[in-house]
C-alpha cells in the first residue's frame, strides 16, 4: 500500500501488480507493471483533473490559431 500526498488530502491507493518473464537477448528478465486501483470516486477525481488539464492546454493552443489567423 502507498500514500499519495496531494495538498491537505491523503488518501491510500492500493496498486495492482502484474509480473511478467520476458527473454530479452537471451536472458530471461521479470518486469513488474503497478497499476493503481482507484475507487470510483478516486477514478471520476483524476477523470475531471484529465479533463482539466487537457482543457487548459486545447484552450491555449486554440487561442493561439485564432490570434494568428486574425493576424494574417
Amino acid at each position: 500500500m502507498s500514500m499519495e500526498r496531494k495538498g491537505d488530502l491523503i488518501s491510500n491507493i492500493r496498486y495492482k501488480k502484474e509480473i511478467e518473464i520476458v527473454t530479452f537477448q537471451g536472458k530471461e528478465i521479470t518486469l513488474e507493471n503497478l497499476s493503481p486501483v482507484f475507487t470510483p470516486e478516486q477514478e471520476a477525481a483524476k477523470r475531471r483533473e484529465l479533463e482539466q488539464q487537457l482543457y487548459e492546454v486545447f484552450r491555449k493552443y486554440a487561442d493561439k490559431r485564432e490570434s494568428e489567423e486574425a493576424g494574417t
